[in-house]
């Protein structure tokens, strides 16, 4: 009987760097999802914050409705808003207690729940009873040359 003799050689060191290279590029793409993910997770905080100051602000004004048809959300702004305090407030004065509120919590730095770069207005009038809550800030974004910081609006419409 003839002996048949099996010769097996182990991989080839071309087939080891070829799984190695498929692998490199497998982790690659799974680091990248991963960025965008958290890139994405931000962005949506951003936006959910930003929901949640503007229907602060909408019953900020629902809670001073004198306040509201005196006019003094009228043209109210993040920018330019001082402390104000008193005993027994006014419509105005508790106009700007919110102002100032709103505008703490919109401004304060982001690990703290504000928004980046942020920045908040109202406009509207008290003749038509119709006011735009509207709220930006930065966002990151992807274009052909790698990351930017795009400026996200979001606006709420409220009828008073």
């Amino acid at each position: 009987m003839p002996v048949i003799k099996c010769k097996q050689s182990g991989t080839s060191l071309i087939e080891v760097l070829v799984t190695l290279f498929v692998m490199a590029v497998g982790l690659l793409g799974l680091a990248s999802m991963q960025m965008i993910s958290t890139k994405n997770i931000n962005n949506s905080q951003f936006r959910s914050l930003a929901t949640d100051y503007a229907y602060d602000m909408a019953e900020r004004m629902r809670a001073n409705r004198a306040g509201v048809e005196a006019g003094n959300y009228t043209n109210l702004s993040t920018s330019g808003a001082t402390a104000t305090t008193c005993n027994s407030c006014t419509i105005s004065q508790i106009a700007l207690l919110d102002q100032y509120e709103w505008s703490q919590a919109i401004t304060q730095g982001v690990i703290s729940g504000g928004l980046p770069s942020g920045s908040g207005a109202v406009s509207g009038s008290v003749a038509t009873g119709r006011y735009d809550i509207s709220l930006q800030w930065n966002e990151q974004g992807r274009d052909d040359s790698g990351g930017t910081l795009d400026n996200t609006t979001f606006t709420l419409s409220i009828q008073l």
